[in-house]
């Protein structure tokens, strides 16, 4: 599994193994197997002890496994239990302290994808970014909402603003940019049955330098997929910048009224690029 490559990651509660062949089955890149949030105190023990079953029947590099938190009674279990030649990758929850990541990554001799998703971690986020064995950074927006007292998320009902979390996610791609880390994977989208607002959700992501999302339904993954092909618009803008590159041979150009230099030739290859990878 090459982890930089990932872009639509479904969460599958770890205390329903029921689910976790549905979940490969679904489409999206990789799944997390989630021993944290999803699973209840009381089931935690049970969880593990099924999921490691489980591990056992799974090629290598196949699942990634979010953990229970360093300060919890069930880490030491998590950690020894994502030894497994199956687990690809380890999701931590709640990532504040970089030495505590480098133990960690030391310990299980796995690559890291903590959640940047608290005040203190945003202060930390370079060093969190720089610690040994992080391999990508992924944005937990309900906690970071909780840990704000922000007003987030809003009734039934009413929309779904985003606006709020602009300045955390940007920081978030800035950084991974500078430490030399592939994208950050843009926080999960709450409403389930939602595609139409996945999509622009989505969208807005992959404008602000997000390279993937995390996803809580299988449901999600298409819509998700949707969202990373570039649009017939885009293609067709793309295709006439590099029609005018042609002409011009690289030199500052005017595109339908436009300033079209370098860098937005380079976007217009990255386009057709990605487009040429859909169809494949």
């Amino acid at each position: 599994m090459d982890i930089n490559a990932l872009q639509t990651l479904l969460f599958v509660p770890a205390n329903r193994p029921e689910r976790f062949d549905k979940a490969l089955a679904s489409g999206a890149d990789a799944i997390i197997i989630d021993l944290e949030d999803a699973v209840p105190a009381a089931e935690k023990d049970a969880a593990c002890t099924n999921l490691s079953g489980w591990l056992d029947k799974q090629p290598p590099n196949s699942v990634l496994v979010r953990i229970n938190g360093t300060g919890s009674p069930w880490f030491t279990q998590d950690c020894s239990l994502c030894r497994s030649p199956a687990v690809a990758a380890i999701v931590v929850p709640k990532a504040e302290d970089p030495e505590a990541l480098k133990e960690l990554a030391h310990i299980t001799e796995k690559p890291l994808l903590p959640f940047v998703e608290s005040a203190l971690a945003f202060t930390r986020l370079n060093e969190i970014a720089a610690a040994s064995g992080v391999a990508r950074l992924l944005f937990g927006k309900l906690d970071l909402a909780l840990d704000l007292g922000m007003d987030y998320p809003p009734p039934a009902g009413e929309p779904l603003d985003e606006s709020a979390f602009l300045f955390a996610r940007s920081q978030l791609v800035m950084c991974s940019r500078v430490h030399g880390l592939a994208a950050p994977l843009d926080a999960i989208y709450t409403a389930i049955h939602d595609p139409k607002g996945l999509t622009a959700y989505a969208r807005q992501g992959m404008r602000l330098g997000f390279g993937g999302f995390l996803l809580i339904h299988p449901a999600q993954v298409a819509p998700a997929q949707q969202a990373l092909a570039p649009t017939s618009a885009q293609i067709s803008w793309a295709r006439h910048i590099l029609e005018a590159e042609q002409r011009v041979k690289g030199a500052v150009v005017a595109v339908s009224g436009n300033m079209v230099d370098t860098p937005v030739m380079a976007r217009a290859r990255r386009i057709m690029e990605s487009a040429s990878g859909m169809l494949k």
